[in-house]
């Protein structure tokens, strides 16, 4: 068997050194889980074909594989996975979204695409959402439609904005405790 590996897909104006993503890199290669934070390309104005080749070119799968998207990385996972038809064996959705955000069409593209949830559902046994009910840029009650459509189970976080450095997320304990709760099951 391969070892556990995790990739981080951050979202829209982020990069690899922002909010929570080195931390939980560090704490997970605590327990001998390998992570990779991926630098998705120009995400001040991102594309999806980029952001899918992006993907494709630097996610190495085994069989211990699995995803966190936040934002913007949650709908690009969805599309490179359901795409490739690829199988991982868990993912953690962080503030993700299926539908179209009125304040920034700047992703429109991501969301033409028709996705077949079926097949995502079948390729992914793990799954779980993490939402916030006081997130400004992605409204809570999309966060809980992916949850919904997806099938998975929900963590909701009362106070955690949209889940970035200034809304106080360096770290991220609920995001650590329900990942490694996730790889061991």
């Amino acid at each position: 068997m391969k070892a556990k590996q995790v990739y981080i897909v951050h979202g829209y104006m982020a990069s690899v050194k922002d909010h929570w993503f080195e931390w939980i890199k560090r704490e997970m290669e605590k327990d001998g889980v390998a992570v990779h934070i991926l630098a998705m390309p120009d995400s001040s104005k991102p594309q999806p074909e980029a952001w899918i080749s992006h993907l494709k070119e630097n996610v190495k799968f085994s069989d211990q594989t699995y995803f966190i998207g936040h934002s913007l990385g949650c709908i690009s996972l969805l599309l490179y996975l359901n795409r490739e038809q690829l199988k991982a064996e868990g993912m953690v959705l962080i503030a993700g979204f299926l539908e179209k955000l009125p304040d920034i069409p700047d992703l429109d593209a991501f969301l033409e695409e028709q996705i077949s949830i079926p097949a995502l559902i079948e390729n992914l046994p793990k799954r779980l959402v993490i939402g916030a009910e006081d997130d400004y840029v992605v409204p809570f009650k999309l966060t809980r439609k992916l949850a919904e459509a997806l099938e998975a189970p929900m963590v909701t976080v009362a106070d955690g904005g949209h889940f970035l450095g200034k809304d106080n997320f360096k770290t991220f304990p609920v995001l650590l405790e329900q990942l490694q709760a996730m790889i061991k099951s």
